[in-house]
């Protein structure tokens, strides 16, 4: 007698019959003459047989669940690591990227410098690791060249926004990411929302409202890139949690940076940025620019393969949580830690957009549970 084969083993069995329903198979081919005088005798099964073939009933082992491998869920403890990380990561990038920019007004060259370092770091690592390696070549672009493209117009118009806006504002002039991200979602992906939950959203726009109409230390065109750049984020953030499953983490960060770099350097010298920063900044300029910028790439690179991460092991409620978390601690770190003023409009502002942002949420949570 032959066991059940076990899961995934019905691929190497061929074109033989098997026959899924009964262990035993009697072929009327084998079947003697009925007028011998001879017995048939069928044997059987033994007590062992019968305590496999019992164990196996009770594991899922049909052939429907056979070709979907299961795929080991992350730990808390991974999830959590991967939450603060991403936090903390995003925190010091945004406050060293704003410092640079105090000293040098040059985003284009700024990310172009990060992104260089970004790439010498992943090849490096490639070189030193024996347990990883490059697999997509630079080549891949044109395959990826959505992905690389919404990436660097959301990245650059971040930090075009940085450069007009203190750090205890930002969040408040991107406050419209949740809202693009509804209405991005609504209109490319059909996907509908109902009447609670757009409630959270309320909130969120009201606070962006009150926290831009009292403003009087932000000059318009902060708010203008700050709603443009609240856009683009929205569209990034739907290319990368579509590519992110389908292509090697390191790849995608390796190529996007490498393209990054060279993009921005081209504009920036076509814009004459570069040009400026030369004629006009002298040499205590360009090294407090150095320092500044070694440390904002060194937070940039793990920033990168932090945020991946949580998109990988974490629900997009987990996610949105975690970036309205970091904006409070953003602005507050800002208010500590380089003596901005928190006015009153921002702390409302504030304010709204975390409660809207985690009502949205977790609104949202319990609808998905409830269609389950």
């Amino acid at each position: 007698m032959s066991a059940l084969p076990h899961k995934g083993s019905y691929d190497a069995l061929g074109d033989q019959d098997v026959d899924e329903k009964n262990v035993f198979s009697i072929s009327t081919a084998s079947l003697p003459d009925t007028s011998s005088t001879s017995t048939i005798q069928i044997s059987s099964p033994k007590e062992e047989d019968l305590k496999t073939n019992d164990l196996e009933a009770q594991t899922p082992t049909s052939a429907s669940t056979s070709s979907f491998p299961s795929v080991p869920q992350p730990s808390r403890m991974n999830i959590f690591f991967a939450v603060a990380s991403q936090i903390l990561f995003a925190i010091l990038v945004t406050v060293l990227n704003k410092q640079a920019l105090n000293v040098i007004r040059a985003p284009l060259l700024m990310l172009s410098l990060q992104m260089a370092f970004t790439a010498v770091m992943v090849k490096a690592y490639w070189w030193v690791s024996s347990g990883s390696s490059q697999t997509l070549p630079l080549s891949s672009v044109k395959q990826l060249k959505k992905f690389i493209f919404v990436k660097i117009l959301g990245i650059v118009s971040k930090t075009y926004c940085l450069s007009f806006v203190p750090v205890s504002f930002y969040q408040i002039s991107r406050g419209l990411l949740l809202p693009f991200t509804i209405l991005l979602s609504f209109l490319l992906l059909h996907q509908k929302t109902h009447a609670f939950p757009l409630i959270g959203c309320f909130l969120v726009m009201l606070g962006f409202v009150f926290g831009v109409q009292f403003e009087q230390h932000v000059p318009v065109i902060g708010i203008v890139l700050g709603i443009w750049s609240s856009f683009t984020t929205a569209i990034e953030s739907v290319a990368v949690k579509h590519y992110v499953h389908e292509f090697p983490t390191l790849d995608l960060i390796y190529i996007f940076a490498t393209y990054m770099s060279g993009f921005c350097l081209f504009l920036s010298i076509s814009s004459l940025e570069l040009y400026s920063v030369v004629r006009s900044v002298n040499g205590a300029q360009i090294a407090k620019f150095s320092m500044i910028l070694l440390a904002s790439s060194c937070s940039n690179f793990y920033l990168n393969i932090a945020t991946f991460t949580q998109i990988k092991v974490t629900s997009p409620v987990s996610y949105m949580i975690s970036v309205a978390t970091r904006g409070v601690l953003q602005t507050l770190f800002a208010v500590a830690f380089l003596g901005e003023t928190l006015y009153v409009n921002r702390i409302y502002g504030v304010v709204l957009i975390l409660g809207g942002t985690t009502l949205y949420t977790l609104a949202k949570e319990h609808e998905r549970r409830g269609t389950k």
